[in-house]
């Protein structure tokens, strides 16, 4: 017999852009620009109407985790 897990982690990191723009923009505007930007500290991307740079990474500290499959408990003995 085989079991067959699934292990999901996730957790809350924040990445911050700074946009300086010549003009109002749209959420779905200032979602584009971000995403497309490096994500190595301090690139940036430009063109005629912005500037978006990409300010660093804060990690999350606080991981979640959630385990499926028929596990076994700490405290089982080996049948």
């Amino acid at each position: 017999m085989k079991y067959k897990y699934t292990y999901e982690e996730w957790s809350q990191d924040t990445r911050t852009y700074e946009i300086e723009s010549d003009k109002q923009l749209t959420e779905e505007e200032i979602i584009d620009i971000a995403s497309s930007t490096g994500m190595n500290e301090n690139s940036q991307y430009k063109t005629k109407d912005f500037v978006c740079k990409f300010k660093g990474t804060e990690w999350g500290d606080d991981s979640q985790y959630e385990i499926t499959g028929d596990t076994k408990l700490w405290n089982d003995d080996d049948e």
